[in-house]
């Protein structure tokens, strides 16, 4: 995979033409942040004992991180942006939001919303001049809904199902044993991961779902060495959105196996730990910003939407909304995400393209697409559903 070393992106921005850009560039820009009162998805996850597992924080950090990052940009470029927050209990007060934001000249806003939740509201405002940043779900179906008013910065199921397949094809380990769990997202994410395999011919020798209880028949049948028994694999993936089965799974399979998804080796749109491409500075300035929190995938997501959208406002020498909207969604649109190359918006489904980091607890082991894996217009297009088989549903 091409890069680009952070000092040349660096040196392409201080070469913009800056007085032609200030000349035309709106002098106040207010960039939206929407989210929920309550979202369970950052609620603490409860288990035996009172552990806390995989604690999330909401990404707006992220964001504020974006605007104040290119402050420069925007001072060049003869604009001032703010970022603003707005929550709401339910999807009836959000979309009144969405109504508010647009109306008092907000274009672009944020979005922290689970899949429902967004689906919903996109639905509702599409028809309004504004562009939805979806910062935090993954789920797949939102990229087929082809709505005109939404576009992705969080990673899409396919994305990060993919970028652990090339890993598997790479290493020759082509034999899969698929794990889920009991929650319905458990089974969504095994069936994409499963797909992803055999698009690269991996065979998947089987696949079960398992169950972390206390009572005594379930934990005999549940017992990771049974689960795991009874076939032979080169790796075993699993998907378990709790993890309250998949923390066990490491170190105490059937066979000596290497364990990926949600738990050993997985994927995402950033880890706190990647070091090249100018993130360990991204990743301090995060630290300092937030009181030594780890920079996640979402927080990447956050921060990567609202460089996006400033860029598209100091870049594009346009003052109309709907020119500068065109402008990022555009072929002449790029981002700097620290990952070593600039990133675009799929104009087929709104995706943003962009590597995917296949990491440890605290490792980045491989960033994917991984060489060896080409495609006639991008690599990055090797991840995620690809322009000739997208589907609007």
């Amino acid at each position: 995979m091409a890069r680009l070393a952070p000092w040349l992106m660096g040196a392409a921005l201080s070469l913009l033409p800056v007085a032609a850009i200030a000349q035309d560039a709106p002098r106040d820009v207010r960039i939206g942040y929407l989210s929920l009162d309550y979202d369970a998805r950052y609620d603490e996850k409860l288990v035996y004992l009172g552990l806390v597992l995989d604690p999330l924080t909401p990404p707006v950090p992220g964001a504020r991180m974006g605007v104040e990052d290119l402050k420069i940009l925007a001072d060049a470029a003869g604009f001032s942006a703010t970022l603003d927050e707005q929550k709401a209990a339910d999807v009836a007060g959000l979309v009144a939001r969405v109504q508010e934001m647009a109306a008092a000249g907000e274009r672009f806003i944020i979005v922290d919303l689970p899949a429902d939740v967004l689906d919903q509201v996109a639905a509702a405002t599409r028809d309004l001049k504004v562009t939805l940043l979806n910062t935090t779900a993954h789920e797949d179906f939102l990229r087929e809904r082809c709505y005109p008013n939404l576009l992705h910065t969080a990673a899409s199921d396919r994305q990060l199902a993919d970028a652990l397949v090339q890993l598997l094809r790479v290493r020759n380990w082509t034999n899969v044993l698929v794990l889920f769990g009991q929650n319905p997202r458990d089974k969504v994410l095994a069936d994409v991961f499963t797909a992803s395999a055999q698009r690269l011919r991996l065979n998947v020798v089987d696949t079960r779902q398992v169950t972390q209880s206390t009572d005594s028949e379930s934990m005999e049948q549940n017992n990771t060495l049974l689960v795991t028994g009874g076939v032979d694999y080169d790796v075993i993936y699993i998907a378990d959105t709790q993890g309250d089965y998949a923390r066990y799974l490491p170190y105490a399979t059937q066979l000596p196996r290497p364990v990926i998804g949600s738990t050993g080796l997985e994927a995402a749109e950033w880890n706190w730990t990647w070091e090249r491409d100018g993130a360990s500075q991204v990743i301090s300035r995060f630290d300092r910003l937030t009181g030594d929190l780890h920079m996640d995938g979402p927080d990447w997501a956050a921060w990567v939407a609202a460089k996006s959208v400033m860029t598209a406002y100091g870049k594009s020498r346009k003052t109309d909304p709907d020119e500068i909207d065109a402008w990022m969604r555009g072929a002449r649109f790029g981002v700097d995400g620290s990952k070593g190359v600039l990133m675009s918006f799929r104009p087929w489904d709104g995706q943003m393209r962009m590597p995917i980091t296949l990491s440890t607890a605290d490792a980045v082991i491989e960033a994917a697409p991984l060489d060896g894996f080409e495609h006639q217009v991008t690599t990055l297009d090797t991840l995620g559903t690809d322009q000739p088989e997208f589907v609007c549903k």
